[in-house]
């Protein structure tokens, strides 16, 4: 794992993978199968990894945790940075600050924080936080006025919070004020889309965004690298012919679930067996595994395509 900080072009280089978290029948935290997915990841060309909410953070306890940050140390490369989450609440927070310490971590989001909160409070509950880790955190904007953009600039100049994830869903993400707002004020070099692939057009060819964070990339990092170069190239026809099964798997996530879909879809796909949810979430039904069975191998078809032309091409 590397520990050095990220700076934003780092952002820039990758996107942001957000795995499950995969258990066994007794709820453990099943290394191998940890282990397995992120050699996966990094052999598709992603090297920021992401645990928040797709691997449930927001239910686990500080047992499993402090497991987790141990594994996250030694399973992933030297030139992997590794984002645990803390929070949403400020106890939990602060219970979290010790175990990133002790286990060398130099990066942590914060997620976001829900009823009973206001943006005040979240700004002296974040400063609260980064005392207690030495590092500066990233903000996880998941609702519109979480915080104004204002108070954003002013926690990242105090080195309060480093980067910005947002994630307000909107019917159409063109011409979001909230987000241009929040750019104006941090730059759009701080800020990566938060909400898979679905408003990307809109984020990085529109408002500039840094990179985008996906749970489709667990699966398929080939084909998320290469769709980044295409944006990066202004290849739209290219980007939006990858990013067509990443939209449909979005689709699917978002009937039926998205941190549910993703941690069963990475089992289906046969790169890593999840096993169960951790609770207060449940797996899919057995109803809905062939809806989710068909984007799935969607996804696998455009990453084993990408990947044999990166093979060819470096031969």
């Amino acid at each position: 794992m590397r520990a050095t900080p990220l700076e934003p072009q780092d952002y820039r280089r990758t996107v942001v993978a957000v795995p499950p978290l995969p258990l066994t029948a007794t709820l453990d935290i099943n290394a191998e199968a940890n282990g397995t997915l992120i050699r996966h990841i990094e052999r598709g060309g992603v090297n920021i990894l992401l645990y928040g909410g797709n691997a449930n953070l927001y239910h686990i306890d500080l047992g499993r945790l402090r497991v987790l940050l141990d594994l996250l140390v030694t399973q992933t490369g030297s030139e992997t940075v590794v984002l645990p989450s803390i929070g949403p609440d400020l106890g939990r927070m602060l219970d979290a600050a010790p175990l990133l310490r002790q286990a060398g971590f130099h990066h942590a989001m914060a997620l976001p924080a829900g009823f009973p909160s206001d943006a005040a409070g979240i700004e002296r509950g974040l400063r609260l936080a980064v005392q207690a880790t030495g590092f500066g955190l990233v903000l996880y904007v998941k609702r519109d006025g979480y915080l104004e953009p204002a108070g954003i600039e002013r926690l990242m100049k105090d080195g309060v919070i480093r980067f910005v994830k947002y994630a307000v869903e909107r019917d159409d993400p063109f011409g979001d004020a909230y987000l241009a707002d929040i750019v104006s004020a941090v730059g759009a070099d701080h800020v990566a889309s938060g909400m898979g692939e679905t408003p990307l057009h809109a984020h990085i060819v529109e408002d500039g965004l840094a990179t985008w964070t996906s749970g489709g990339v667990c699966i398929a990092p080939a084909a998320a690298t290469a769709l980044l170069a295409a944006y990066r190239a202004h290849d739209h026809e290219e980007a939006e012919r990858l990013r067509a099964p990443f939209l449909a798997f979005e689709k699917v996530r978002m009937a039926l679930g998205g941190i549910s879909v993703l941690h069963d879809a990475v089992s289906l796909s046969g790169i890593a067996d999840m096993g169960p949810i951790l609770p207060m979430l449940s797996n899919i039904a057995e109803a809905d595994r062939p809806a989710v069975r068909a984007v799935t191998e969607g996804l696998l078809a455009v990453e084993a395509t990408c990947r044999d032309g990166a093979s060819r091409r470096s031969a």
